[in-house]
């Protein structure tokens, strides 16, 4: 595992997307997600299939039933960070604390990534990390697909988008939370795609 030393913030959908990494990371080895973990356990209850996507994607979310546009899919789950624990365990910008240090023990000893692939910037320093597939739903697995053509150069079309819907918890706090939303009819064995936004690239 390298160490991260750049800082990429890249941003989409409305800035909410944020990738993180190092030169090389997509050239990283990928960890395996094991079936009991809570994001393929999410993607049966919601009625998608995760399995290969074409081209070299990785991962891909499949939908098994009819979806009608403007249906919620599901919400983008994962641990919730601060900015200062992205500084450190993800950008490099801050030194690690001893609380860094065994989140990314308990990272590696589970074979969950550290690739900072999967963050998304909900504003306010606070940011959600769908990389832990043990914390983490289905909506992980969705891969990008560009928004301005009907089907993309891989013969994938965009067809969700990301939207951020404010709730409040037990204790009336209220959340920012992130949902896919189909932006047309897809059938079922479609996979389900939405543009990352050109920053991401």
């Amino acid at each position: 595992i390298k160490k991260l030393h750049t800082k990429m913030h890249l941003r989409a959908i409305g800035a909410a997307f944020c990738s993180l990494g190092t030169p090389n990371a997509s050239d990283a080895p990928r960890p395996i997600i094991p079936f009991n973990s809570f994001a393929h356990q999410s993607s049966f209850r919601d009625g998608f299939d995760i399995r290969p996507a074409p081209d070299g994607k990785g991962m891909g979310a499949f939908s098994t039933v009819m979806i009608t546009k403007g249906d919620t899919l599901g919400e983008y789950t994962g641990e919730v960070l601060t900015r200062k624990d992205v500084e450190a365990r993800y950008w490099g910008t801050r030194k690690e604390n001893k609380h860094d240090r065994k989140w990314r023990k308990s990272r590696c000893r589970r074979k969950q990534g550290i690739s900072g692939d999967y963050l998304f910037d909900m504003g306010n320093d606070l940011f959600i990390d769908g990389e832990d597939a043990d914390v983490s739903s289905w909506c992980r697995f969705a891969n990008h697909a560009d928004e301005l053509n009907d089907v993309g150069e891989d013969n994938v079309a965009c067809n969700v988008e990301v939207r951020r819907r404010l709730s409040w918890d037990e204790d009336e706090q209220q959340q920012l939370r992130l949902f896919l939303v189909a932006l047309r009819e897809i059938e079922p064995g479609t996979e389900i795609c939405y543009d990352y936004g050109g920053e991401y690239w």
